[in-house]
């Protein structure tokens, strides 16, 4: 939630907020902001390719226990290449998470982002339900070879109420490939390889991310974290330096610790698949971004 200046908005009160669940308001049953404790998977690709942003990233402990952690927090850490490892289960302890990210390596010659995903997913599934769940990938946006499906990891994430950001440094080809002059996560709405888009609700990445829910596919190129993050209320930014990463961190970290968290129970009973949300404010000039909905399993 911010201002036009891009300052978080932290003086709004329950009354400022209207939900629309299928573009039908509803009554908001709980009004908190930064009231639950956080458990945060950390997830980094290993891949060969980024070993030039080895100082970045291992040098990066300090600033993802101190900003994104902080006092309270809950954190653990996820390796991925070819394989998915944990290298720290979840702990409190500031020093063994930064040891863990000290110590990454960038040897592998793959990077299964999903099977990487999917395993902090089940990491996250074990904490306390009062618990807000944060999965952050710090990683390229591609996958090699994974036994997971995207679609399969970002309806589990919303039927835990995950939250996924992501972190993407880019190995020495990034200027080229991307342009120099383009803000961290503003990246236009991503193309599918099946062709056109179905004409269904939300724009951009919302969309992408409700027309990968309702299919089993993983057919989508060079924006998966894009459209992960986008499908669960947080954010990508694509972060070509190291300062860039830094502040990519912060921005976070400073999100997570000043969140508006609303909760409400569907009028009616929501049909299996995805269920459309919208939040407003009624102060003008506030960006809002927010889940653009859940899922419902067809067993529930």
């Amino acid at each position: 939630m911010t201002d036009k200046k891009g300052e978080l908005v932290l003086d709004l009160v329950q009354t400022d907020f209207h939900i629309f669940d299928k573009g039908v308001e509803q009554s908001i049953q709980r009004f908190d902001i930064d009231a639950d404790p956080l458990a945060v998977v950390l997830v980094v690709d290993t891949n060969v390719r980024l070993r030039a942003m080895t100082p970045v990233i291992q040098g990066m402990g300090t600033i993802f226990t101190e900003t994104v952690m902080a006092l309270s927090g809950e954190a653990a850490v996820i390796t991925y290449g070819t394989d998915a490892e944990v290298s720290q289960p979840f702990t409190q302890d500031h020093e063994a998470i930064e040891k863990a990210i000290a110590s990454v390596k960038f040897q592998s010659p793959d990077s299964n982002l999903y099977d990487a995903m999917a395993k902090g997913l089940e990491l996250l599934n074990t904490q306390p339900s009062q618990y807000r769940r944060i999965l952050l990938v710090v990683g390229e946006s591609q996958d090699t070879q994974s036994h997971a499906k995207l679609s399969e990891v970002m309806r589990e994430a919303q039927l835990q109420n995950v939250v996924i950001y992501a972190i993407g440094p880019s190995s020495t080809s990034g200027d080229l490939r991307y342009g120099k002059d383009e803000a961290p996560g503003q990246r236009p709405p991503p193309s599918l390889k099946l062709g056109k888009l179905p004409p269904i609700g939300g724009t951009g990445y919302a969309a992408v991310a409700i027309w990968l829910l309702t299919r089993g596919t993983n057919e989508i190129s060079n924006h998966q974290l894009e459209v992960a993050a986008a499908s669960t209320g947080g954010i990508h930014y694509r972060a070509l330096h190291q300062e860039t990463i830094r502040t990519a961190l912060d921005r976070i970290g400073g999100e997570l610790h000043a969140q508006y968290v609303l909760s409400y129970a569907p009028s009616g009973d929501p049909p299996a698949g995805f269920n459309e949300i919208k939040v407003t404010v009624s102060r003008p000039d506030v960006a809002i971004r927010a889940r653009p909905g859940y899922y419902v399993s067809k067993a529930e």
